[in-house]
C-alpha cells in the first residue's frame, strides 16, 4: 500500500466518524422535539378539560385563563383576561406546566410568540397561534399577542418550533 492509500483510508474513516457524530446529535434533538410534542399534547388535553369545566360551571384553578363571554359586557371594574396573564400563570412556579422547559434551549422560555430564526431562543419553544375561522376556505392563523383578550370560542393552535425553525403542529383547542 502506498501513502495515498493510507491517506484515503484515513479521510474515509474521519468522514465516517463525523457522520456518526452528527447523526447522534440530530437523533438526540429529534427525541427532544418528540418529547416536547408529548408535553404539547398534555397541554391540549389540559385546555380541553379546562373548557369542559367552564361549560359545566365548575370552579377552575387558573382564573386568569377564563375567557370572557362573547357579546356579554364584563362587570364594571373588572378587566378581561389577556393571553399574557393566562400563559404566564400556566408556566409559573405554581402553574400546571411549571416543569415544562424549552428542551432545545433550556435557558430560554418554554413558549414564544412565533418561531423566528432571528431569535435563537424560539427553537424548541411552544408556539400558540390564534385561528380565525374563515367561512370560505382555511382559517387565518396569526400569533397570539400578549395583549390579546381571551374570548370564549377562541380557536388556538399549538405547535413546537423545531431546530430548523419550522413549526411542528401538535393540535388545536378551543377556549
Amino acid at each position: 500500500m502506498r501513502y495515498s492509500d493510507f491517506l484515503f483510508l484515513w479521510v474515509l474513516f474521519a468522514n465516517l466518524l463525523l457522520v456518526a457524530y452528527l447523526g447522534v446529535g440530530d437523533h438526540q434533538k429529534a427525541l427532544k422535539i418528540a418529547y416536547s410534542q408529548t408535553n404539547g399534547e398534555q397541554i391540549i388535553a389540559w385546555f380541553d378539560g379546562f373548557n369542559q369545566k367552564l361549560q359545566e360551571n365548575e370552579p377552575v384553578a387558573q382564573n386568569s385563563c377564563v375567557p370572557a363571554q362573547e357579546g356579554v359586557a364584563s362587570p364594571e371594574g373588572t378587566k378581561p383576561n389577556t393571553w399574557k396573564d393566562c400563559i404566564g400563570s400556566l408556566f409559573a412556579a405554581d402553574g400546571p406546566f411549571h416543569e415544562y422547559t424549552n428542551l432545545l434551549m433550556p435557558e430560554d422560555a418554554p413558549y414564544a410568540n412565533k418561531c423566528d430564526k432571528h431569535e435563537l431562543g424560539t427553537s424548541g419553544a411552544f408556539i400558540f397561534e390564534k385561528m380565525t375561522m374563515n367561512p370560505v376556505g382555511p382559517p387565518a392563523v396569526g400569533p397570539m399577542e400578549p395583549h390579546e383578550k381571551l374570548v370564549s370560542g377562541m380557536n388556538i393552535r399549538l405547535s413546537v418550533c423545531d431546530t430548523g425553525y419550522y413549526l411542528v403542529k401538535i393540535g388545536e383547542f378551543k377556549l
